[in-house]
This record gives C-alpha cells, structure tokens and sequence, in this order.
C-alpha cells in the first residue's frame, strides 16, 4: 500500500512540474537535503539551500518555460524510513527557434518519511547541451550561466 502511495504521490508532482508548478517539489524537501543534477552545464551542479532548489527551478522554466514529462516507469522500493523511487522519463518542449525537442533521464529520489532527502537528475546531457546552447543564442540568458549551487 505504501508503495502505491508513492508512485501517486511522484506522478502528482511531475504532473505539476509540467504545469510549471514546482512548489510541490519544493514542499517534498527534507529540512537537509541535496538536489543534484549531473554535468558542467546552467542546470548542473549541487544545491543543498531551499533559496539556491527555487532559485533552479525558476531557472529551468525560464530556460524551458513548456517543459512537461511523461512517465515511462516509476520503481519504489524501501520502507517509510529508508525509500528509493526511480523515475524514469521523457520531457518534451519546444525550443526559441520553433523546434520541438526532448530528452529522456531518470530521477533517483531518496525519502525518509515521506520527505526527499535527496533527488538526484541524470538524463542525456550531451543533447541538454546543445538545447541550452540553442536557447542562448535565441536570447535566453539563463541558459549559459554558471550552475546555481549551494
């Protein structure tokens, strides 16, 4: 039964992320925490500050303001205390220069007690490059920054 709860509870919030509404993310957070999202790029980098995670998130919707995913598996395992959930996905958006484009990844979240105490992002990062080198030469200035970290 718990374990039901958690592929609703996942499937709730990134049915938000792709309304653009990451509060539910934000809400999910452990009081310490990391979010980590693979590579050297604007969406990279380590962040363990609830101010820096918003700070993102703001930052991948400027970037992607369109961005929704579909769920292709959702695995929990552990108990109350001591969960994994893995996600893996599909995200479509349409970039500056009218294209549309996705990319695929998996989430691998850790909760104890219902509150993720890490979210960990990898997806295919060589393609995620050359989307955000085509959004900053559209004009999109968030695509080319230093990672938000902290």
């Amino acid at each position: 039964m718990y374990h039901a709860i958690m592929r609703s509870k996942i499937k709730d919030v990134f049915a938000s992320l792709s309304q653009g509404d990451y509060n539910p993310v934000l809400s999910s957070l452990a009081p310490n925490f990391e979010h980590w999202f693979i590579g050297n790029h604007a969406l990279s980098g380590l962040r363990t500050s609830m101010l820096v995670t918003r700070a993102w998130y703001e930052r991948l919707y400027k970037i992607l303001p369109d961005l929704r995913f579909e769920l292709t598996d959702i695995i929990v395992q552990g108990t109350p205390w001591d969960t994994t959930v893995t996600i893996e996905w599909k995200d479509f958006f349409t970039l500056r220069n009218g294209k549309q484009a996705s990319n695929c990844g998996v989430h691998i979240i850790h909760f104890k007690w219902a509150r993720a105490d890490s979210i960990h992002i990898y997806c295919d990062t060589k393609l995620l490059i050359e989307y955000l080198e085509i959004q900053s030469a559209h004009g999109v200035e968030e695509a080319s920054q230093l990672p938000l970290v902290g």
